[in-house]
């Protein structure tokens, strides 16, 4: 069979899907992102080809419609891309997209006889919309809303959509509700799991996998960890850096690690520093907290990663309503020492009395729990709920049980 997998990123949350499908050699499979170094993380016998949009959203544009345009954009993309391919001799008999940035608008017009999976992340709605930005006025409002118009068409022209967990499968329209499929990304739990006993007492070190810059931390440091992909009010960064202080003043030997980017993945940038809420934070702080014991150690490797969730003596994920991190999910895999919020999007997931919980919008909440969290010896350690259904394996059987039904019933 020849498969088709579409994102903009590679390999995202199809990594282990499509290696899978390559493994079988009566398949030929391949994947279309805009990720420009994609050739340089091959994937099995996973072809990997990039696509690029011809132009960006005109300014013109009225705001509310520049999301619209912008899927439109992508979609056409995709379109000279299958038409390349086409001619290449690979006409797709399943395509498995990512849904919303409108990469699945067009599919239909020009496979009508292909099976098409999209997989949905997210429907915009204003109870969980409002984290994303700074000000949610009715202009915000209404923008906002009209997100949902290439999820809605991608939705109505699939012939299956696949969304994570339940929590995101809620916010969409009830009308929906019947097309949509709960199959997890899958945690790797033989990578994932439980820290060796001798971890404590050993030397960590880690690497920056971009720079490359070296990070070591003696086994006498007490090590408060928080990771992300950006830096950012969804994610309690801010929240995070200004309960420091407090926990500063309890331990003199102890190293914050902070793992991620100094971006916004998803809400909106600080009121100064370019931006950065970093740096915002930074200056806002500075006097109040010894600098020199605050690492960055920008993305790590999955290895270090792993290290550093094993090694740390209190790991931070903090998220307002909204998709919740692989990193939750890995660090609960990992039997990390958690603190998170209390949120109707994580409290589902890791078993209530396994991790500390704290109020995000109450910053003695989280200062009064990273101390509890921070001081040995740690005596709690995360645990899921339901684990088999965010395994690796049990996922990947969802998908080959879903894909086995769409194409062979």
């Amino acid at each position: 069979m020849k498969i088709l997998f579409i994102h903009g990123n590679y390999p995202a949350q199809f990594r282990y899907l499509c290696a899978g499908l390559s493994n079988n050699a009566e398949h030929q499979v391949v994947f279309l992102t805009a990720r420009k170094d994609a050739q340089q993380f091959p994937i099995g016998r996973v072809h990997i080809v990039q696509y690029s949009i011809h132009r960006n959203v005109h300014p013109e544009t009225h705001h509310y419609l520049h999301a619209s345009e912008e899927a439109v954009l992508q979609g056409q993309a995709i379109l000279r891309s299958l038409d390349r391919l086409f001619q290449e001799g690979f006409q797709p008999q399943l395509v498995i997209f990512h849904a919303g940035m409108g990469f699945g608008l067009f599919l239909r017009d020009v496979l009508p006889r292909a099976t098409l999976v999209g997989y949905f992340e997210w429907w915009f709605r204003p109870e969980t919309s409002q984290y994303l930005v700074k000000s949610f006025d009715l202009d915000t409002r209404l923008k906002v809303s009209l997100r949902n118009l290439p999820i809605l068409q991608e939705l109505s022209t699939c012939d299956a959509a696949v969304v994570p967990t339940d929590w995101q499968k809620r916010q969409f329209p009830d009308c929906f509700q019947h097309k949509l499929k709960v199959i997890f990304d899958g945690i790797d739990n033989r990578f994932f799991f439980p820290a060796p006993n001798n971890i404590q007492r050993q030397v960590l070190r880690i690497s920056n996998r971009v720079s490359g810059e070296r990070f070591e931390f003696q086994p006498d440091a007490l090590i408060l960890s928080y990771a992300t992909r950006g830096m950012e009010p969804l994610r309690g960064f801010p929240e995070f850096m200004r309960s420091l202080p407090r926990v500063f003043a309890e331990f003199d030997n102890l190293c914050v690690v902070i793992a991620g980017l100094d971006r916004c993945a998803y809400s909106y940038p600080a009121p100064s520093n370019n931006g950065s809420w970093k740096n915002c934070l930074l200056s806002e702080l500075s006097g109040k907290i010894p600098m020199e014991q605050i690492y960055f150690t920008g993305l790590l490797n999955s290895v270090d990663y792993r290290a550093l969730l094993w090694r740390s003596n209190l790991h931070c994920y903090f998220t307002r309503p909204y998709i919740v991190s692989w990193s939750f999910f890995e660090a609960i895999y990992c039997r990390s020492h958690l603190l998170s919020n209390v949120c109707i999007a994580t409290r589902d997931i890791a078993l209530e009395e396994s991790i500390l919980w704290a109020n995000i919008e109450d910053l003695s909440s989280i200062e009064r729990n990273m101390v509890e969290g921070v001081r040995p010896p740690n005596q709690l350690c995360a645990t899921i709920k339901d684990s088999e259904v965010y395994e690796l394996t049990y996922c990947l059987a969802r998908w080959g049980s879903l894909l086995n039904l769409l194409i062979y019933s």
